[in-house]
């Protein structure tokens, strides 16, 4: 798996809190390819035939700007990486789904219907569990129902957010866990049975941080929000090695999480060692 870049590391040793966290986006630098492309692209092929309906829906309203979707993202390789070894153009699937076998990102459009932003076509191959059988017609509020803290510290703000955005004004934002699994296909919570005598950087060897990359656009013509999630794992010890100040700054921040976070993220099995590694100096 490739590594996690240092820019994508949120953590500063603030306290853990909701945020948006929305940061200006180079247009050059929307979607990224790198050494695994070809492993990811086969990957999605695999999901597609054995888990069809848990990796991509649509509705009618979302038709329109998944057309668009798939426009864009063809001339944006063409473009930025028209070195890559297939570009191969799915005339028989729904064009979102044509679309996300271009790119190692999951994509989610969005609609204004009805007064609110709802999910209107999504592929999501590497959910970090949650289902999208689940989410798919949702709107914001619904789809982040079950975040800790959501609704009453950026709900409203969200929804104004995205009525605010603009074409020309492409934003990014990262998101994180912590998972004891590294698999990119996560629907739903599978965690591994660890052996209780691990030491603290064995254990560290096979606890996963995992980062969504996502990127959010209006769409020009259908005037839809296109969501693209690109998800990054390494395990804490290799990201540790790698960026020093990772392991404090982890500390300083997990401190501060509060229980429903924690229940949310699913660390109450791995807390305590988590903790533990996370307090000890390099």
């Amino acid at each position: 798996m490739p590594q996690i870049d240092s820019r994508y590391l949120p953590l500063d040793g603030k306290p853990f809190t909701v945020g948006m966290g929305l940061r200006a986006l180079d247009i050059k630098h929307w979607l990224e390819i790198d050494e695994t492309y070809l492993e990811d692209i086969e990957l999605k092929k695999s999901l597609y035939k054995q888990h069809l309906h848990q990796v991509f829906a649509s509705t009618p309203a979302g038709l329109a700007g998944s057309i668009e979707t798939l426009e864009l993202i063809r001339e944006h390789l063409d473009q930025m990486f028209p070195e890559l070894e297939t570009k191969t153009v799915h005339q028989d699937l729904h064009p979102l789904q044509s679309a996300s076998l271009l790119v190692q990102e999951d994509l989610c459009v969005m609609s204004r219907i009805d007064g609110k932003w709802k999910l209107a076509a999504a592929s999501v191959c590497f959910p970090s569990r949650w289902d999208l059988t689940e989410k798919i017609g949702a709107s914001l509020r619904e789809i982040h129902e079950p975040v800790p803290h959501y609704e009453e510290r950026i709900g409203q703000a969200t929804d104004i957010m995205f009525d605010k955005f603009e074409v020309e004004r492409p934003v990014w934002r990262i998101n994180w866990t912590i998972l004891d699994n590294p698999d990119l296909f996560q629907p739903r919570s599978i965690h591994r049975e660890l052996d209780p005598e691990l030491s603290l950087e064995e254990f560290a060897q096979k606890i996963y941080f995992r980062i969504e990359r996502q990127t959010l656009r209006v769409l020009p013509q259908s005037k839809d929000v296109l969501f693209t999630i690109r998800t990054y794992v390494d395990s804490l010890s290799a990201i540790a090695k790698r960026y020093p100040e990772f392991q404090t700054n982890l500390a300083q921040t997990l401190a501060a999480a509060s229980l429903q976070t924690r229940e949310y993220k699913g660390w109450p099995s791995i807390w305590d060692k988590l903790m533990a590694w996370s307090q000890t100096s390099r």
